[in-house]
C-alpha cells in the first residue's frame, strides 16, 4: 500500500515538474519574443500590421474566442520564430553592449 502511495505521489510530482517546465520554456519564449521585437522595429510593424489584418478577419467571433485565437497565433509565430529570434535577440544585445 505505501508503494503504490509513493508510485502515484511520484508520478504527481514528475507531471507538475513537466507542466511548470513547459509553462516556463513558454513564457520565456513570448518574453524572447517582445524583446526582438523591441530590437527590431521594421519586423515589430510587419508584424503588427499582420495581426491587426488576423484581428480584423476574425471580428465576426465572440469577444472570448477572438481573445484566444489571437493569444494562439502569436504562440504559433512565436514557436516557430523560437530559434530565429533567440539568436537575433543575442547579436542585439551584444551589438548593444559593445556601443
Amino acid at each position: 500500500m505505501i508503494w503504490t502511495l509513493v508510485a502515484v505521489f511520484a508520478a504527481v510530482a514528475l507531471f507538475e515538474f513537466n507542466a511548470a517546465r513547459q509553462a516556463y520554456r513558454k513564457l520565456n519564449a513570448l518574453n524572447e519574443y517582445v524583446q526582438f521585437l523591441l530590437f527590431q522595429p521594421k519586423v515589430y510593424k510587419d508584424h503588427q500590421e499582420k495581426f491587426l489584418l488576423f484581428v480584423s478577419q476574425n471580428r465576426k467571433k465572440d469577444v472570448s474566442d477572438q481573445a484566444m485565437a489571437s493569444y494562439q497565433a502569436i504562440e504559433q509565430m512565436v514557436h516557430a520564430l523560437q530559434d530565429e529570434i533567440l539568436l537575433a535577440n543575442v547579436k542585439s544585445r551584444s551589438e548593444g553592449q559593445s556601443k
